[in-house]
């Protein structure tokens, strides 16, 4: 057990280590030795884990995802229902430093998906979970009667799918155009308009 707990912390530290190297210098400067050298290992060792840099990019840019689901679950744990779909769908947008930095990263990796087969199983997954998740959360919400009349949630998830990808990309590469309250004010305010008007008033 011992040895299993190691080895996915030290999978972690290697994940994290190409991350650095990304928002410092690009995905093109990712190879097993720099790897190596910003997690001050041999090289060998990094191979061990990860004999190819393939496996290596694919490693960890699925961790990545994983760290944002990973947050997504936590904040679905919220008891009350409102704060509840608001605290889940921010985790989507890079809103604080350290998901700002995840969010740099894998818009490096999407990038390098459109030509690397081997990362674009990740990405494609990646998105389809996405757009899962705020169908749920959509359908959630219709059952428990708290979504407008005449929404129609295939057609709805796209536009909040669009919505969420686009402040996202802002906030990466534009930070200038929008704070970061300006993208939680923006998310808050598009809930807001697809809730069922309580007692025939509207907000």
């Amino acid at each position: 057990m011992v040895n299993k707990i190691d080895e996915a912390q030290r999978r972690r530290e290697l994940a994290e280590a190409v991350w650095r190297i990304i928002l410092r210098d690009g995905l093109p400067a990712v190879s097993v030795r720099h790897v190596a050298d910003e997690a001050r290992l041999a090289t060998g060792s990094v191979r061990h884990f990860f004999p190819s840099q393939s496996e290596l990019l694919n490693f960890a840019m699925t961790a990545l995802a994983e760290s944002v689901a990973a947050r997504v679950r936590e904040a679905a744990q919220i008891p009350d229902v409102r704060e509840r779909v608001f605290a889940m769908l921010l985790e989507l947008l890079p809103v604080r430093d350290r998901t700002h930095d995840e969010f740099a990263a894998y818009l490096e990796f999407l990038e390098r998906s459109r030509i690397d087969a081997s990362l674009s199983a990740v990405a494609q997954e990646s998105i389809r979970a996405v757009r899962e998740l705020i169908v749920t959360i959509l359908t959630d919400l219709r059952e428990l009667g708290m979504l407008r009349g005449g929404v129609d949630i295939e057609t709805e998830s796209v536009r909040l799918h669009a919505f969420i990808d686009g402040l996202t990309l802002q906030l990466v590469v534009a930070p200038t155009l929008n704070s970061r309250d300006d993208a939680r004010r923006a998310l808050e305010r598009w809930l807001h308009d697809l809730e069922e008007p309580r007692d025939g008033m509207r907000g």
